[in-house]
């Protein structure tokens, strides 16, 4: 019991591992489908490179069926629509005559080429390309050409020419009873293309590919058209030239209106002959002059040809519907100019009335025509917007309307008091100063300016800080020059002021040293003097400018962002009395 259970398993185990490895030998393969990849547990490749373009050849022309291959393959063959197979193999050894191997097989390893295509080529045609487990299949069209039939236009009435009213529609068609591929056909009128006015209809003969093409022309034709030459052409890839078919077009319609034609500088005594052309077909009918005091009303008519005392008629024909209506007038006066005449020409389609005016006189100046007239309007449009542009321009101050930007009041300032202090010390500082301030105009351009109600606040206080009424009393105390004390100071917090203020005259020497201690960068002076030469009190004022300081000492009093200003008040001394009397 237990030795054929053991046996029972052992050979279900054995049939499992055979169905296995039998399962991992076999390919999973889809569909083809143009260029269709087939892929395996091997991870092997396969795809065709096949175009299915449909290929047009002429009879006698070589025709190239092109068909390659990724990956391995085993054989392939060709079919055509009929049913007959060429193996590949057997073409590349000339087994079928008018068959052989392409030059290049690099991606046309399966392709064949036919030295002289025939209608028994005309079709269908298939690649099949054999591979492990299935097959890759790619079909294309093959057209063998058939030379159409000579193009014919299909007329109504059967004549030698195309009869049609200037006023009606009238189509024409144009025909090609067989052709393979169909054919084009566009229509000319003279050297223009109408084509666009036509409607083309493709019908098939049979099941090989043979049309008939008919094209219908459908246009309204002008009397300006009459005589032009109407053509059919077609083309085809049989023919290395359009073939054409042509016909004359004959257009009838009414005598063509036109204005009142004027005729100047006309000699008073001498004989005058009226020439006036016209249009009409068929041919005119009735042709005659007539003349009167007005166009409405006329006393006399002379039929042409013909003659009535000083007046004669004559008529001449140019062709093509065109013709010359002429009037004689011999020994022109003032009275003839002074008349009205009428030219009456009628035909089948009925008639017209031409007005002729005569005059002794100069014609007038030509009147502006419509294009000059549009391109003025154009232009002052043009000059209207660009006036526009610029006033909203203007009014938003964009571009060159911008406002340029105000100097900044404190720049403005400390250029005016370096500048000052620069003049109290000479001539050799006068250069770097300007040379400064040039600068500081330069980089003005790119702060942002203040607002003007600041600016105007801050130059009326500090007119307010450095000006002071003689009548006021100050609120510094002014002392006697008799006095031998010093004179009283307003003190100012020493990290406030930068600068150091000397009321003695220093030597030379000691200017310079001074001048080491203050540079220029950290002290701002202006003095202003006022000097009594009656021995009264003399009043000194110092502006401090207490923006700029040494650069160690970066604290500043201000209030608003404004600049604070002391006033100093003392009396000047003669140093070199007191000089003398040390």
């Amino acid at each position: 019991m237990c030795k054929c259970s053991f046996v029972r398993v052992a050979c279900v185990a054995i049939g499992l591992l055979f169905v296995a490895h039998t399962r991992a030998q076999q390919y999973n393969v889809d569909e083809p489908s143009g260029d269709v990849v087939f892929s395996g547990v091997r991870g092997e490749e396969v795809s065709l490179i096949f175009d299915r373009s449909k290929i047009i050849v002429n009879p006698g022309d070589q025709l190239d069926l092109d068909c390659g291959v990724r990956g391995d393959k085993r054989y392939c063959i060709w079919e055509n629509e009929s049913g007959h197979i060429y193996q590949v193999e057997d073409v590349y050894v000339n087994v079928y005559d008018g068959m052989r191997k392409p030059a290049n097989t690099e991606g046309n390893e399966c392709g064949i080429v036919i030295n002289s295509a025939d209608i028994e080529h005309h079709g269908l045609w298939t690649c099949k390309v054999f591979v492990v487990g299935d097959s890759l299949v790619g079909s294309k069209n093959v057209i063998v050409t058939i030379k159409p039939t000579s193009p014919i236009l299909e007329l109504d009435d059967g004549q030698g020419s195309f009869l049609v009213t200037s006023e009606d529609e009238t189509p024409i068609k144009c025909s090609v009873a067989a052709a393979r591929p169909a054919v084009g056909i566009r229509w000319y009128l003279g050297e223009t293309d109408i084509t666009a006015s036509a409607e083309k209809e493709e019908t098939p003969t049979d099941k090989g590919g043979i049309y008939k093409s008919v094209s219908t022309l459908r246009r309204r034709f002008q009397p300006k058209e009459n005589g032009q030459l109407l053509m059919c052409s077609i083309s085809h890839k049989t023919l290395l030239v359009p073939e054409n078919t042509s016909i004359p077009l004959n257009v009838v319609f009414k005598p063509v209106e036109k204005p009142v034609s004027s005729f100047y500088q006309i000699s008073s005594g001498s004989d005058y002959e009226v020439k006036l052309n016209f249009s009409a077909n068929p041919a005119p009918i009735r042709r005659e002059w007539r003349y009167g005091d007005s166009f409405e009303n006329t006393e006399a008519s002379i039929p042409i040809p013909g003659a009535d005392g000083r007046y004669t008629a004559d008529f001449e024909d140019l062709g093509s519907g065109k013709y010359t209506a002429k009037l004689l007038i011999a020994g022109f006066t003032e009275s003839d100019a002074n008349k009205r005449y009428l030219l009456v020409i009628e035909n089948e389609y009925g008639e017209t009335q031409y007005k002729v005016m005569l005059s002794m006189h100069d014609a007038p100046q030509d009147t502006l025509s419509g294009g000059a007239v549009a391109g003025i309007i154009i232009v002052l449009l043009i000059v209207v917007a660009a006036v526009g542009a610029a006033g909203y321009a203007r009014y938003r101050q964009m571009f060159c309307f911008a406002p340029v930007p105000s100097p900044d009041p404190e720049e403005g300032k400390d250029t005016k008091e370096e500048h000052d202090t620069e003049s109290a010390r000479g001539t050799n500082t006068n250069h770097a100063s300007n040379l400064k301030n040039r600068i500081g105009q330069l980089t003005q351009v790119f702060k942002k300016p203040k607002k003007d109600q600041d600016t105007k606040l801050d130059e009326h206080e500090k007119k307010s800080l450095t000006k002071e009424e003689p009548d006021k009393e100050s609120p510094y105390k002014e002392q006697n020059p008799d006095d031998k004390e010093p004179p009283e100071v307003t003190q100012v917090p020493e990290e406030t002021i930068p600068v150091n203020t000397v009321s003695e005259q220093k030597s030379p020497n000691d200017k310079e040293h001074t001048d080491e201690k203050v540079p220029e960068e950290t002290t701002q002076k202006k003095m202003n003097s006022e000097q009594n030469t009656e021995g009264k009190k003399e009043v000194v004022y110092a502006e401090l400018d207490l923006g700029k300081g040494e650069p160690e000492k970066k604290t500043e009093v201000k209030t608003e962002d404004k600049t604070e200003y002391a006033q100093i008040v003392g009396t000047l001394t003669d140093n070199r009395e007191d000089e003398k009397k040390e």
